[in-house]
């Protein structure tokens, strides 16, 4: 299982994973969907309750709004 720092770091270089991020984040938000599937995808071990944290520090970083 990946980590979230691990993805976010794998963030700044691949290409790939810039492309389908800014695929899931083209309408300015994501939804709880998105975001478990996304996470399934990448084999991150993210707790379902943690879902407002990671929408809040994503909107802190511009992703979405």
């Amino acid at each position: 299982m990946a980590t979230v720092e691990e993805l976010v770091k794998q963030y700044e270089t691949d290409e790939k994973l810039q492309k389908e991020v800014e695929a899931i984040l083209a309408d300015g938000k994501i939804t709880f969907m998105e975001f478990v599937t996304f996470a399934k995808k990448h084999h991150v071990n993210i707790s379902p309750a943690d879902f407002p944290k990671y929408v809040e520090e994503a909107r802190k970083l511009g992703f979405v709004k």
